[in-house]
């Protein structure tokens, strides 16, 4: 694994009233009902916008309304790779997003699709792109937001992040949770795992001070599936920096695996999208082409609107040529 030190990367975070000053030539956001993902939609400035629509939120194409352009996945069984190259191959931006200044709001994407993209960018030439989160002020239901709707379906690895894996008798294998509200899918992660030393890494600081508690009490629904839960040292890293999250990861899976390189080392990102990425930004730049995979539980549909108001909205540079 290289070595990388992950506070070079560069992150900012502007109040709400500040939006309407970002400038991009590309916008890229996930149609959904939150406030949160319209409001940055409406107020950047940028020459083309599009819509991407997820199946998973269940809209017809004529619910959605604004933006330049709307792009929208085939099925829910579309491979996030081929709904990515899809999009890559469109005729109507496709050759004038290589020198592009390009902006991808991730507040309403599919947690999937946010670990795939920083790789099909990196694939097609792109070298540097602005993820955007925007911190809710609270979830609409408080401890009782729900996400996801209907059971999951399968776990399985994430397209683009899976792992070479051995398979030898006696192979440790290594299990780390990136934990949220939704203790079904955190839940379907360590059973999937059920045999493997598992982790849980929390948001903390939370993006609310009230979150962190909330996400405790979700995760304790789940804990009779992770492995030794009560007895198991918690990581932590800040909801709001993805980079950081990178470090833990690196820094915990480098002690963990020791000398023992061989050790296989799953990661499943379910919390919040911030994190998300920084699971997807560690793989990228340390684990291609090793025992390492991203696996993700797969459910049907997700609630259109589960937040209320824009708190604070965060930008992370992602500087692609540091994927190996």
């Amino acid at each position: 694994m290289t070595d990388i030190d992950y506070s070079i990367f560069s992150r900012q975070s502007i109040n709400p009233d500040k939006i309407s000053t970002l400038r991009y030539d590309f916008l890229l956001s996930s149609f959904n009902s939150s406030d949160r993902v319209s409001t940055a939609f409406e107020l950047i400035a940028a020459d083309v916008k599009i819509w991407i629509k997820h199946p998973e939120y269940q809209y017809d194409v004529g619910d959605i309304e604004g933006g330049t352009f709307t792009f929208t996945g085939s099925s829910s069984s579309e491979s996030e790779i081929d709904f990515w190259r899809r999009f890559f191959d469109d005729k109507r931006w496709a050759t004038d997003m290589l020198d592009a200044r390009i902006c991808v709001d991730i507040t309403g994407m599919m947690r999937s699709h946010i670990m795939v993209l920083p790789m099909m960018f990196h694939t097609h030439g792109i070298r540097q792109v602005d993820f955007i989160y925007s911190d809710p002020v609270a979830y609409s239901s408080g401890i009782d937001t729900t996400f996801t709707r209907g059971a999951v379906e399968h776990v399985s690895q994430v397209p683009g992040y899976e792992g070479q894996h051995n398979t030898a008798p006696n192979t440790k294998d290594i299990l780390i949770i990136g934990a949220g509200y939704d203790d079904r899918l955190i839940r379907a992660a360590a059973q999937a795992r059920a045999s493997a030393d598992q982790y849980v890494l929390m948001a903390l600081p939370s993006l609310q001070p009230h979150m962190y508690q909330e996400s405790q009490v979700r995760l304790q629904k789940a804990s009779e599936s992770i492995h030794n839960y009560r007895n198991r040292s918690f990581l932590y890293a800040p909801a709001s920096n993805p980079f950081m999250t990178a470090q833990v990861l690196s820094d915990h899976v480098k002690m963990v695996r020791g000398n023992d390189s061989d050790s296989n080392v799953y990661l499943s990102p379910v919390g919040v999208k911030t994190q998300v990425l920084g699971f997807a930004w560690f793989f990228l730049c340390e684990c291609r082409d090793s025992a390492t995979s991203i696996i993700f539980p797969y459910a049907p549909t997700y609630e259109r609107e589960t937040s209320r108001g824009i708190a604070r909205l965060h930008i992370f540079r992602l500087e692609l040529d540091f994927i190996v």
